[in-house]
């Protein structure tokens, strides 16, 4: 089940049983969840949610076997997943379970569904992947945020705001509550305002360039950088940020190798889990024969900044070399 199908049950008040929440769009999950409780009677909802920091199954069968303080139902949250035998003990009780108990499974990033557990709730599509917004997705998502908070915004617009703040929903959140300030109630988020106000997200930005590069499209990739050093981002900064990019797909290319799984690749890598979904994805497309293109570039990049320093080479040129490195002789 996808996000949108879950908050379409939340809205007509439809859920029942058990649910598996995973991804790595932790702020949307969270909002799933706060939706969910403000479906509640206010005053009567702190005496029917329960949370469980682990998914013992004694703890979860009495949490969920008590019935609803004067209301409908009540919320039990398990902030973990079962294994083995409360895995086993818990799927015989589900279908035991009280209908006026809600339970949910609220994981941090992503479930490892090769597990018994979660293919078995897979199987009831009782499984709901909070996967990363595409760009498409967040700016219809700015679209609903206008409307919540009383200020228009044109399609048009709210791509651009994308292109320059990312699709990491807590950052869109924050950057988009600046704008709505800035206009007021009532008023259109221009382009202009949006130029103004918005904090760049130099990692989202700078993350399609190098990707452009990864997937053999050069012409694309240069135009894109062109478009990031027009809107004033630092030669010095960019090669940075590709940098640090370019280490990581390395890394995670490295335990992808070695046949690690997909999740395990993901919590090992030193940075958000969104941003390490991105990474591993990057990873997995890249072709053998990329791989040391990629480490040979990865060590450009780097001495980007010393090249400056040390007047050898501008940074923009030295910038445009590391990326060269990334293009395969055929396609000079």
């Amino acid at each position: 089940m996808d996000r949108n199908a879950f908050f379409n049950l939340i809205k007509e008040n439809r859920l029942s049983g058990a649910y598996l929440l995973h991804g790595v769009e932790e702020y949307v999950k969270d909002s799933a969840v706060s939706a969910l409780l403000e479906t509640m009677e206010e005053a009567t909802r702190p005496l029917n949610v329960d949370t469980l920091e682990s998914a013992e199954a004694n703890a979860l069968t009495l949490a969920c076997d008590a019935l609803p303080f004067f209301a409908k139902r009540r919320v039990v949250i398990c902030r973990a997943m079962p294994k083995d035998s409360d895995a086993k003990a818990i799927l015989a009780y589900l279908p035991k379970m009280p209908e006026t108990t809600l339970l949910l499974f609220l994981l941090r990033g992503e479930a490892d569904m090769k597990l018994a557990f979660p293919k078995a709730l897979a199987k009831e599509d009782r499984v709901v992947a909070f996967t990363e917004l595409s760009e498409s997705e967040a700016a219809r998502w700015a679209g609903q945020l206008a409307r919540r908070r009383g200020v228009t915004i044109l399609p048009e617009n709210a791509r651009f705001f994308i292109t320059l703040a990312g699709t990491d929903c807590a950052r869109l959140a924050g950057e988009f509550e600046k704008l709505a300030c800035y206009v007021g109630d009532g008023n259109e988020i221009t382009r202009e305002a949006i130029s103004k106000v918005t904090t760049r997200d130099l990692d989202f930005i700078v993350f399609s360039v190098l990707d452009y590069f990864l997937a053999e499209k050069p012409e694309d990739g240069f135009r894109a950088l062109g478009a990031v050093l027009k809107d004033g981002e630092k030669p010095l900064d960019i090669a940075r940020v590709l940098g640090d990019k370019a280490k990581l797909t390395l890394e995670a290319r490295r335990r992808i190798d070695q046949k690690q799984p997909k999740d395990a690749v993901i919590k090992a890598l030193p940075c958000s889990p969104g941003y390490a979904y991105r990474v591993y994805e990057s990873a997995r497309r890249l072709k053998s024969a990329q791989v040391p293109r990629l480490a040979a570039a990865t060590k450009a990049l780097v001495a980007v900044a010393p090249m400056q320093f040390t007047g050898r080479m501008k940074a923009s040129d030295a910038l445009e070399r590391a990326l060269l490195l990334l293009v395969a002789q055929s396609s000079v």
